[in-house]
C-alpha cells in the first residue's frame, strides 16, 4: 500500500519511476495514456491522479520556467557568436522554446505527479493518505 506522508518523501526511486512516466503510488508502468495526458487512474493500483481542476498548473509553471532559462542561454549564445543582434534571432528562439517544451513537459508533469502522491493529493477514492500503511 501507500506508504505514510512522512515516509513517501525518502522514496526517490518512485519519482524516477514517475518521471518516466510510471505510478508514484504503485511503481507500475503507464500512468499516461498518450504523450502528454495522465490516465484517470493507475491501471495497476488505481489511485487516481486528478482531484481538481488545474492540478497540472504547477507542472507547466515549471515546464514554463525551465524554457524560460533555455531561451535566455539560447539567446546569449547566438547574440554573443553573431556579435550582436542578428536576422532570424526569433526564429531560433521560437524553435528553441517549442522544443523545449515538448520534451520537458512530459517529465515535468510526471514529477509532479510524484509531488502530489508526496503531499498526499494522489490516492485512491475513499482512502486516507494519512493513514496508509
Amino acid at each position: 500500500m501507500t506508504p505514510p506522508a512522512g515516509e513517501r518523501w525518502r522514496r526517490w526511486d518512485r519519482m524516477l519511476v514517475a518521471v518516466r512516466g510510471g505510478c508514484p503510488a504503485c511503481g507500475g508502468p503507464g500512468a499516461f495514456r498518450s504523450l502528454y495526458a495522465l490516465r484517470e487512474r493507475c491501471p495497476h493500483c488505481g489511485v487516481r491522479f486528478e482531484r481538481d481542476a488545474g492540478s497540472w498548473l504547477g507542472a507547466a509553471v515549471i515546464a514554463y520556467g525551465f524554457t524560460i532559462v533555455v531561451l535566455a542561454l539560447v539567446g546569449w549564445w547566438l547574440v554573443a557568436r553573431a556579435g550582436g543582434l542578428g536576422a532570424g534571432l526569433e526564429w531560433w528562439l521560437v524553435a528553441a522554446g517549442v522544443t523545449t517544451v515538448l520534451l520537458v513537459y512530459r517529465p515535468v508533469k510526471g514529477w509532479w505527479t510524484w509531488c502530489m502522491w508526496v503531499a498526499g493529493w494522489v490516492h485512491r477514492d475513499g482512502e486516507d493518505p494519512e493513514r496508509s500503511s
